[in-house]
């Protein structure tokens, strides 16, 4: 009987660690973003889940305990709100019901009204009676870049170089304040990684004359974060920082 247990428990811990290790590449590097904590980096992660219609399990148990574990922080900054709502909509496309529960605990939490919203259409798109994901059983730590479920595919031995460039030791995103105009962040920290952006509601607001917030552009930095801009008006194509989000964890890509 003992043998039989003690084969039993080497069935169970095998089936384990090849769960953890399970991820492709993309898998991996999702993970990674999403447990490095930083809100850009999640923002990211899960809306390219969402978008390539990803199901894996393993990466949804980790978007759900980073969700369960951010969406407390509060505020109502842009970024967290969407990294927030996208993460409701990468689970609510899993088709798997162990995530309803956590979605509707969201959706009736203090959090912005939109990402509220997203979470309860997320959460009504999944199967009831379904044994819900327990909270706290995926370590993030594991998948955080250097970490046990991350780092299974490196070569044992020689130590391998991080390949995140560093943070400029004398210049960083604390030093960015909220009003600063682009010119004079990009005077400080030097030119971002890559930029993307996109126009807001405000620009179809028939009495917005002067076309203020009508686009909203961001500027990520590799390795920093991520700032976001939005015009003055429309007329003179000045814009100016609206929010500043520290990640360590950003990847730079739009």
């Amino acid at each position: 009987m003992n043998k039989k247990l003690m084969s039993l428990a080497c069935l169970i811990l095998m089936l384990i660690t090849v769960n953890v290790f399970a991820l492709d590449a993309s898998g991996k590097r999702y993970a990674t973003m999403l447990a490095s904590g930083g809100l850009g980096s999640m923002q990211h992660a899960a809306e390219e889940i969402f978008n390539q219609g990803i199901t894996d399990q393993e990466l949804m148990d980790v978007t759900a305990e980073a969700l369960a574990q951010n969406y407390t922080r509060g505020g109502n900054g842009e970024v967290f709100v969407d990294s927030i709502s996208w993460m409701c909509k990468a689970l609510g496309n899993s088709g798997n019901g162990r995530y309803k529960e956590l979605l509707v605990e969201v959706s009736k939490s203090h959090i912005h009204r939109k990402a509220r919203k997203y979470c309860d259409k997320s959460a009504d798109k999944l199967p009831k009676k379904v044994a819900p994901y327990v909270v706290g059983s995926i370590n993030l730590n594991d998948y955080k870049e250097g970490g046990v479920a991350v780092s299974e595919s490196k070569p044992v031995g020689k130590p391998v170089a991080s390949t995140r460039p560093a943070t400029r030791s004398s210049h960083d995103l604390s030093e960015i304040r909220e009003g600063m105009s682009q010119q004079e962040v990009e005077d400080l920290i030097g030119l971002p990684t890559a930029t993307t952006g996109h126009i807001t509601g405000k620009a179809f607001a028939p009495f917005n004359y002067r076309g203020k917030d009508t686009m909203r552009m961001y500027a990520l930095y590799k390795g920093m974060g991520r700032i976001v801009y939005s015009n003055v008006n429309r007329y003179n194509g000045v814009y100016r920082v609206r929010e500043v989000v520290v990640d360590p964890g950003e990847s730079g890509y739009p």
